[in-house]
C-alpha cells in the first residue's frame, strides 16, 4: 500500500497539469466512453458500437470486466461527489489499486527468491531492496500506471504478476495454487497480450508435478481455478450470443475450449500417474499441452501469426506500422533513439542481477530462480518485438535485482544490512541503468557531431548552417476544449486522421468514420478514401459516406500517415490551410482542432467546379 500511495502521489504530481484538460491518450479515452455508456443505461451485453465507423459499428474486443470495475468506482465516488469529479476521482484511483497487487507480488516474488537461496536472513533485505526500488524507478508507472492511466495494460502486468508470484511458491502453499490460477484466468479475459506469460507460468507449474510427485495437489488446485475463472469470466463478459465464436484478438471459444481441454486431459492424467514414474507423468503433461494449444489453434488456425491475424493487410501500410506501441526494438530506435536506449538499459540491470544470481552455486537447480529467468528472458523477448511489452519486463526484473541487493547486503554486518541493502538497490536500479546508457549514447553523438565538418550556409541565406529546427509546438489535439465547438453542433459523422476518432466520441455527440482499433478496417480505409482523394472525388466520396464535419489536427502535419499521399489529396491541403470550397470552417484555421461542415450542393455556387 505504502509504495502505491507514494508512486500514485508522485505520478499525479507529474500528470494533474493536463488531466483536467485531457482524457489520456486514445485508449484512455475509448475506455471512457464505454464507461460512460455503462452509466448511462447501457446493457451489460450491448457492446456493439454503431458510434464507430457507422453504419457498419464494431464489436469492441475490450473486456466488459474492466467497465464494470470503472463504473463501480464512480458510482461509489458519486455518494460525495458530482458525476464529472466522481470520474476524474476514477481516472486518478483506478490506476493505484493495480498498483497494489503488481507491488506485492513484486515483494512476494522478490521475498522468495530470497528465502531460495537457504538464507531465511536474506528476505527482510530482499524486501527492503525491492520496496525502495518500486519507489524509485519512475518507469515502473510511467507508461501504464500513472495517473488518468485507464486502459487495460495495467491490470495485464499487476495480474501476471500475481500469477508469477504463486508459481514460485513452494508446493504445500496451495492457496497460491488458486490465487495464480485465477490471476490467470481473469487476466486473459481481460486481454491476451499477456498470453505468452500466462502460457509459460502454466507450463512451469505443469512440471512442478513431473519433478514432483508431491506437488500434484498444488498443479490440480491451479489448473481447475485457472480453468474456472476462464470459463466463469467469459460467460460473464460476453453475449451469449458470441459464445461459440472463435477470435484471436480476445477470449473467445478457442481459448476457453483450450483451456478446458489442457485441464480435461491432465486431471485424469495426475490421477493415474500416482504409481508411475517420471516418464509417465511427463507424457500427461506433454498430451495436455498438446490438446490445449491444439484446440486453441485448430477452432482458428489464424491465431498462430497471433491477436493481429485478422487485420486487414491494407490498414498496416497506412496505421498500424506506425504504431509506435507494436513497433520492434529497431523500429523505435528508429523514431525515439533516447527512449529506446533507456529501456535497453534499464533492462541491462535485470539482465546483470539475474545471470549474476545464477551463477551461484545451486542457484540453476533451483525452480524459483529459473522460472522467474524465463520469464524475464521471455519479457525481454517480447518487449524487443513491441515497445509497450517492455513494461512487462521492467517489473519482472524488480524481483531478481532485489535478490541480488539482498545477496550483496548479507556479506555485510546484520546491523548494517538494511543500509546495505538500499545501496545495493540503488547501484542496481534499472532507472539509473538507464539513464546512464542514455547520457553514453547522447555523449557519443555530441562527440560524433562534433568531429563533423560544417555545413556551408546557403549563398545568400542569414540562417546559420547549425540552426535549430523549430520547437514542435504542443499537442492540444487531445484537449476537450478542441472539440467545444464540435460538442456544440448537431450530431454528424466526422471524418478524421485516425487518431481523433475517440477523442470525438468523447467529447461530442458525434460519431466517426475511423479510430485506432484493428478491427475498423473499413471505416479506417473509408475515411482514407475520403483524405487522400482529390478535389470533386474527395466531396463525392464524403457525400456518399454520409459524412458531416471533417476534421483537422495541425500539429499532426508531419505524421505518418501522410506518407505517399498526392500533393492535393483533401488531408494535405487541410495541413496547408487550403480546404476546398466545399468545406465551411466552424473554427479559426488556428484553432488547435480545426472543424469543417460539409457544404450542401445546394450551398455551393457551382457544385461541379469545386476547389
Amino acid at each position: 500500500m505504502l509504495v502505491a500511495v507514494v508512486s500514485s502521489v508522485i505520478s499525479y504530481s507529474d500528470n494533474a497539469r493536463w488531466m483536467h484538460a485531457a482524457l489520456g491518450d486514445t485508449d484512455d479515452a475509448t475506455r471512457l466512453v464505454m464507461v460512460r455508456e455503462l452509466l448511462a443505461g447501457r446493457g451489460w451485453w450491448d457492446q456493439h458500437w454503431l458510434r464507430l465507423q457507422p453504419p457498419v459499428g464494431v464489436y469492441m474486443h475490450w473486456s466488459r470486466l474492466l467497465d464494470g470495475g470503472l463504473a463501480g468506482l464512480t458510482l461509489l465516488f458519486r455518494w460525495v461527489l458530482s458525476p464529472a469529479d466522481a470520474e476524474y476521482a476514477t481516472r486518478v484511483t483506478w490506476p493505484m489499486l493495480w498498483i497494489i497487487p503488481a507491488a506485492w507480488a513484486s515483494l512476494v516474488c522478490a521475498r522468495t527468491l530470497a528465502v531460495s537461496t537457504g538464507r531465511h536472513d536474506r528476505a527482510q533485505a530482499a524486501v527492503i531492496a525491492a520496496t525502495a526500488l518500486l519507489m524509485g524507478n519512475v518507469s515502473l508507472y510511467s507508461s501504464q500506471f500513472h495517473s488518468g492511466r485507464v486502459d487495460h495494460h495495467n491490470a495485464q502486468i499487476a495480474l501476471t504478476l500475481v500469477a508469477l508470484a504463486g508459481a514460485l511458491q513452494p508446493s504445500h502453499r496451495r492457496a497460491w495454487a488458486v490465487t495464480a490460477g485465477i490471476a490467470g484466468g481473469v487476466g486473459l479475459a481481460i486481454g491476451l497480450e499477456a498470453l505468452f506469460f500466462q502460457a509459460l507460468i502454466a507450463a512451469a507449474i505443469a512440471l512442478r508435478f513431473v519433478v514432483d510427485p508431491a506437488a500434484r495437489r498444488f498443479v490440480r488446485d491451479y489448473i481447475v481455478a485457472l480453468a474456472a475463472a476462464t470459463v466463469i469470466a467469459q460467460a460473464i463478459q460476453t453475449p451469449p450470443d458470441r459464445w461459440l465464436v472463435s477470435v484471436c484478438d480476445a477470449i473467445g471459444l478457442n481459448l476457453v475450449a483450450g483451456v478446458v481441454a489442457g485441464a480435461a486431459v491432465l486431471l485424469p492424467g495426475m490421477l493415474l500417474s500416482r504409481t508411475r514414474d517420471s516418464r509417465f507423468r511427463a507424457l500427461a503433461v506433454g498430451l495436455a499441452g498438446v490438446a490445449g494449444v491444439g484446440t486453441y489453434l485448430g477452432l482458428d488456425p489464424h491465431c498462430l501469426r497471433g491477436p493481429f491475424a485478422d487485420v486487414d493487410p491494407r490498414i498496416r501500410a497506412i496505421w498500424l506500422d506506425h504504431v509506435t506501441e507494436v513497433a520492434n526494438w529497431p523500429v523505435l530506435y528508429g523514431r525515439d533513439p533516447s527512449r529506446a536506449i533507456n529501456l535497453a538499459g534499464a533492462a541491462v540491470a535485470g539482465v546483470v542481477a539475474t545471470l549474476g544470481l545464477l551463477w551461484q552455486p545451486g542457484r540453476l537447480a533451483d525452480r524459483a530462480w529459473w522460472v522467474t529467468a524465463l520469464v524475464f528472458a521471455l519479457g525481454l523477448v517480447v518487449g524487443g518485438l513491441a515497445a509497450r511489452m517492455t513494461a512487462y519486463a521492467l517489473w519482472f526484473e524488480i524481483a531478481p535485482i532485489a535478490a541480488a541487493a539482498a545477496l550483496l547486503a548479507t556479506r555485510y554486518e546484520a546491523a548494517l544490512s538494511a543500509l546495505a541493502a538500499l545501496a545495493a538497490a540503488a547501484l542496481l536500479t534499472p532507472d539509473g541503468w538507464g539513464a546512464v546508457a542514455q547520457v553514453a549514447a547522447n555523449q557519443v553523438t555530441a562527440l560524433q557531431t562534433a568531429k563533423a565538418p560544417p555545413r556551408p550556409a546557403a549563398a545568400g541565406s542569414r540562417t546559420p548552417a547549425r540552426a535549430k529546427p523549430p520547437a514542435r509546438p504542443r499537442d492540444y489535439c487531445l484537449n476537450a476544449s478542441s472539440y467545444a465547438a464540435l460538442a456544440r453542433a448537431p450530431a454528424g459523422l466526422t471524418v478524421s486522421e485516425i487518431d481523433l476518432g475517440p477523442f470525438v466520441l468523447a467529447h461530442t455527440p458525434s460519431a466517426s468514420l475511423s479510430g485506432p482499433y484493428h478491427r475498423l478496417s473499413w471505416g479506417i480505409m473509408a475515411a482514407r478514401s475520403v483524405l487522400s482523394a482529390r478535389g470533386d472525388a474527395a466531396y463525392a466520396q464524403a457525400r456518399k459516406l454520409g459524412v458531416t464535419y471533417v476534421l483537422e489536427c495541425p500539429v499532426h502535419h508531419g505524421n505518418a500517415d501522410r506518407a505517399g499521399l498526392p500533393a492535393d489529396a483533401l488531408q494535405i491541403r487541410l495541413d496547408r490551410g487550403a480546404p476546398p470550397a466545399w468545406l465551411a470552417p466552424l473554427t479559426s484555421l488556428k484553432a488547435p482542432v480545426v472543424i469543417y461542415r460539409l457544404r450542401a450542393p445546394g450551398e455551393l455556387a457551382a457544385p461541379a467546379k469545386t476547389q
